[in-house]
């Protein structure tokens, strides 16, 4: 952007605030609306940024959050009752100097399922963000009329498998051994809780019921492992959620990496399946096709020709390598716990599974004798034990929208196991055994492209089931997918709402490290897409900077796959009145009483009017006297993210001035020479980029005063500087940054009623 026009008939003085309002451009089907965003409650709007909601606050700086006391402090707030509490279970410092919080809600001391939030501060203390869902409301008791065997029967019933996992004794066996317990069980132990009582929950209190929770592991292929509630009062079955994740099975040549190297064990005399080289224990047992016994595989000399038993082991080795070389994370716990891999599960059976013995993968192989059936290439290998990553960190639920994210992040981390260990990525699920997705093109494999598009499973209504794929989990996962092959390698067309994209890839090296960064420190259990687009912008944010070409490329191609809105959709049209701190936005062009009446009515809070390329004013736009609104571009548009501060032009109506007769046009001119910048003159900054202190010079046309402030990348201020004495001519002012963190900021000059906004970059 090489200058600004504004072209003014009066001079519209405005101020600053943001709430985003829209309309989507063009005609869309029903099936394919967007949903409506969640309104902030009103006791959070003194302590968030205008464009927050519910699950997602971005605060205001100077808001001094105590991280560990938050939902204590501000619990009137989040309309926190007297029994509610929130618990740390879990504290992350990250690479960046953050520090995450990831909190437990509680109810009489009961968990609340699906009451999760988190914390985000940054290193110099300030709590910058947190997101998540509470469950407001609760009225319920916490003393059960049915005991927990009463109600494991009732789950068993359920269930209804041929046989369980602790029925099984050489599965037993194992499980103690990994636990280092020999007390511990597959059989399930209940848990009081409160939870939804039933899958089409709105996640309010009145929703809730006390209930029993079971993990229950079966050993029949036909049931998939679950998470069963049952109402503690009725002793029915409210609620399920599969905890085993499956990958369903296609056709095509098995996966065979030619001669790789492999680390086994000698013991007894032979080389054993079980790699201790490193703190993770990387264990291949043949399951016999579901025979008597799990044994290891074995060979005399450690030049190992059973194709199926290199084939896994050589997956599980690079899917820890992948995970500890590029993630720093020690297996799919973070802590070193055994990686596991079941191969040759059911005779006959053609699939893959994460979840089905708790904390370990299991691959079928109808034959593996030949490498024709194998499910453990590089790439399905890394998919299932990226599950354990999910349930780990963020814990999605596998079912809908939580369930397709927990599909696709498989998939993801499932193709950059495969980058990682083959040097390529074909961004095909499974593609060297016969790809049964791809990244690329979903449709041509019945997926979804777009979010509520052509082939897309509406969760709208829907029980998950076995029947339905838990309402779409692989199918919509695509969306998502193909998001991240936009990111990483760019694309341009037309979606399925007739929106035209143009994504600018930033290679899969850095789009892993935002995926990565989004799944382990932004989201939980009960995340949608929408939460993915702002986990993964926040995520951007933190590693690349604002209106950097990595975070405009992660909102691009969101809005290329249709995930668009955050606190609000874009607009192209502005009629009627706004007040309150409104933020309007437009991803090209806002025009603002065009053929209608706008009215601002904001003395207070600053109304915004935002686009990428041009904001409009026509006749008929119109405020009250002493309203207040900013015109202003946002280069970084896609993004929905706007830094107080950025380029633009302030408005305060006066008496004469209610209404205007021409058009007013805030514009993108390349071929602007200086002369028509007329609030952009005089001032620069030096050195840019800088490591702690940095000067501005300003050329000032008169003796005046001027007041300096620097906003970070998510809008807020964090630094001031006023009555700064300029001299005409050229005046010299040096500014310490010692204290701010790296990253993108924006220096705000205000000289009497003129203002210059310049960029800068401390590393």
């Amino acid at each position: 952007m090489k200058s600004k026009i504004i072209q003014l008939r009066y001079v519209a003085i405005a101020a600053v605030g943001i709430m985003l309002l829209s309309a989507l451009s063009g005609s869309v089907k029903a099936q394919r609306t967007l949903p409506t965003p969640l309104k902030l409650n009103p006791k959070l709007e003194a302590l968030a940024m205008p464009r927050s909601t519910p699950n997602w606050l971005d605060f205001r700086q100077g808001t001094s959050i105590n991280p560990t006391t938050i939902f204590t402090d501000l619990k009137d707030a989040f309309e926190l009752k007297g029994e509610d509490k929130m618990r740390v279970n879990k504290t992350i410092k990250d690479k960046l100097g953050f520090t995450h919080y990831r909190y437990q809600q509680y109810y009489k001391n009961l968990k609340v399922v699906y009451g999760e939030y988190a914390v985000h501060q940054e290193g110099n203390g300030f709590v910058r963000s947190a997101n998540g869902r509470l469950i407001n409301g609760l009225n319920l008791g916490n003393v059960p009329s049915f005991n927990e065997k009463s109600a494991l029967d009732a789950a068993l019933r359920f269930m209804n498998a041929g046989k369980y996992l602790w029925q099984n004794p050489e599965m037993e066996k194992e499980l103690k051994r990994q636990e280092k317990n020999d007390n511990t069980s597959y059989y399930p132990k209940g848990e009081l809780v409160y939870a939804p009582n039933n899958a089409e929950a709105e996640f309010s209190g009145s929703d809730y019921r006390l209930a029993w929770q079971f993990k229950i592991y079966t050993d029949d292929p036909k049931v998939v492992a679950k998470a069963v509630y049952v109402d503690a009062l009725t002793g029915k079955v409210i609620h399920s959620t599969d905890i085993a994740m499956n990958c369903s099975g296609g056709t095509g040549t098995s996966a065979f990496n030619g001669n790789v190297p492999i680390n086994t064990e000698l013991s007894g005399g032979v080389y054993r399946s079980h790699n201790n080289c490193q703190a993770t224990d990387i264990f291949v047992f043949n399951c016999n096709g579901g025979g008597a016994s799990n044994t290891y595989y074995t060979d005399a000399d450690n030049t190992w020709t059973q194709q199926s038993a290199v084939q896994a082991q050589w997956g599980a080795q690079m899917t820890y390598s992948y995970y500890s070389g590029e993630h720093g994370r020690a297996s799919w716990d973070g802590s070193s716990g055994d990686m596991i891999a079941y191969n040759n599960a059911f005779a006959g059976s053609n699939n893959a599974c994460w979840g089905c013995t708790g904390n370990s993968t299991i691959f079928y192989a109808g034959n593996t004798s030949a490498a024709t059936d194998d499910w453990n290439t590089n790439d399905i290998m890394g998919h299932e034990f990226t599950h354990g990553v999910t349930q780990d960190e963020a814990g999605l639920v596998y079912n809908k929208e939580s369930g397709a994210l927990n599909e696709s992040f498989s998939d993801i981390f499932g193709e950059m196991v495969e980058s990682w260990s083959e040097g390529n990525c074909d961004y095909l699920v499974g593609g060297d055994r016969g790809a049964i997705r791809s990244f690329i093109n979903p449709n041509a494999y019945g997926d979804p492209d777009t979010y509520r598009g052509t082939n897309w499973v509406s969760t709208i209504g829907c029980t998950p089931s076995s029947s339905n794929d838990q309402c779409g989990v692989h199918t919509n996962s695509s969306v998502q997918n193909r998001w991240f092959y936009l990111l990483s390698e760019g694309g341009s067309g037309t979606n399925d709402y007739g929106w035209a994209y143009n994504v600018t890839g930033i290679t899969r090296f850095k789009a892993r490290l935002i995926a990565y960064r989004a799944l382990t420190l932004y989201l939980n259990s009960t995340s949608q897409f929408i939460d993915a687009r702002a986990a993964s912008l926040h995520a951007a944010l933190d590693l690349y900077g604002q209106c950097s070409p990595e975070i405009i490329a992660v909102g691009d191609a969101w809005h290329a796959v249709g995930v668009e809105w955050q606190s609000a959709q874009y607009v192209n049209e502005a009629c009627g009145t706004y007040s309150n701190g409104q933020f309007v936005q437009a991803i090209s062009q806002l025009n603002a009483a065009n053929g209608c009446i706008t009215t601002v009515n904001s003395p207070t809070n600053i109304v915004y009017f935002t686009a990428r390329d041009r904001v409009i004013l026509f006749p008929g736009f119109r405020a009250v006297s002493g309203a207040r609104f900013i015109a202003y571009l946002e280069p970084c548009s896609s993004t929905m993210w706007r830094p107080s501060g950025s380029d633009g032009y302030e408005v305060i109506m006066s008496d004469a001035e209610k209404g205007i007769k021409n058009p007013v046009t805030l514009q993108i001119d390349p071929e602007a020479k200086s002369e028509d910048i007329s609030v952009t003159d005089g001032v620069s900054i030096a050195p840019n980029p800088f490591h702690s202190s940095f000067v501005l010079s300003i050329n000032s046309k008169e003796n005046t005063k001027a007041m300096v402030s620097v906003y970070n990348a998510l809008g807020v201020k964090v630094k001031e500087v006023p009555g700064i004495n300029l001299i005409k001519g050229l005046n010299k002012v040096p500014l310490n940054g010692s204290t701010l963190v790296n990253g993108v900021y924006l220096v705000e000059v205000h000289m009497g009623s003129l203002k210059t906004v310049k960029k800068i970059v401390k590393l």
